[in-house]
């Protein structure tokens, strides 16, 4: 494996690992009586004003400029799949699902539509390494969130919903890598303008209706710095320099990530079969990320049994 693919891979567990606090603090604004269309409205626009400062206070702010002139109809598409559509309909399928459900529909959604596009794009069928890769993951995600009995896949808006979101992601991952999107503060910049944008219309009679607390302040000040900026930044850098099925599927990790967040700041226990879960993503990213062919394993045996 050459070291650029590797360095896509730690962005995108990176990126798993910051992903992986969303519901930790989530959970706390929605105990505080943010709704979770104010939730994912407010987070991006407190990560457009981190990120905008940012670049104005850098030597390098025309970039930004010359960015969004060139290349301002490629991030409005990329920022209304991997915003609008994620965000919203995510945040309305918790309002009518479980989060089991949901989590597992559009983890499993995601995964699945980006291996289908890569797929389609490339002229070709699904490898040996592929199928196993989503048949792992798959069976992984059930084992992670049906260990409650709280999935429920039959057909309703909460589940369309989620299979929207997914699909949603899936396709932000994969035109992010087809049309080049690229890496760094001014894509960031640009993606969160016209996300924020997005967002606004569904939520612009609610968004005031919110009583600013420290704590609360505090917790989407978390939620924009941790999942949103760095969590964003390190996706996108991971499509510079992987696939998108790849970043997609090692991104599956981070549901592993939030268990144990969940374990240390909110003593949520887990059972064996979340862990065993767990372990079956891990394996289904490392047997597609480092395959081993049968003719390797063949002519390992045969150069033992000859010493």
């Amino acid at each position: 494996m050459n070291k650029t693919k590797f360095s896509g891979m730690v962005y995108a567990l990176l990126a798993a690992i910051f992903n992986g606090t969303v519901g930790v603090l989530s959970v706390k604004l929605f105990q505080s009586g943010v709704s979770p269309s104010q939730v994912a409205f407010y987070k991006c626009f407190i990560g457009l004003i981190i990120i905008f400062s940012i670049i104005l206070l850098s030597p390098k702010r025309n970039d930004f400029l010359k960015f969004i002139r060139a290349r301002w109809y490629i991030v409005l598409v990329c920022a209304f799949f991997g915003f609008f559509i994620l965000y919203h309909f995510e945040t309305h399928a918790y309002s009518t699902t479980d989060v089991s459900t949901v989590v597992f529909v559009l983890f499993g959604s995601a995964t699945l539509f980006s291996f289908i596009l890569s797929a389609i794009a490339e002229k070709r069928f699904f490898g040996f390494k592929e199928i196993q890769a989503m048949i792992l993951s798959v069976i992984g995600l059930y084992l992670i969130f049906a260990e409650n009995g709280n999935i429920d896949l039959t057909i309703n808006a909460g589940l369309i919903n989620a299979l929207i979101a997914g699909l949603g992601y899936g396709l932000f991952l994969f035109l992010s890598k087809k049309l080049k999107l690229g890496a760094g503060f001014p894509q960031l910049g640009t993606l969160f303008l016209f996300g924020c944008l997005f967002l606004y219309i569904p939520v612009h009679g609610d968004v005031l209706n919110v009583t600013m607390t420290v704590e609360i302040f505090i917790l989407l000040l978390l939620l924009a710095i941790l999942p949103t900026i760095a969590g964003f930044w390190c996706t996108t850098k991971a499509l510079t320099l992987t696939s998108s099925q790849s970043v997609q599927l090692i991104e599956l990790s981070e549901p592993i990530f939030a268990i144990v967040f969940s374990v240390i700041f909110l003593g949520q226990l887990s059972s064996l079969i979340q862990y065993l879960g767990g372990a079956l993503i891990f394996i289904a990213i490392l047997l597609h990320e480092f395959p081993v062919s049968l003719q390797k394993i063949k002519s390992l045996f045969s150069s033992r049994s000859v010493k």
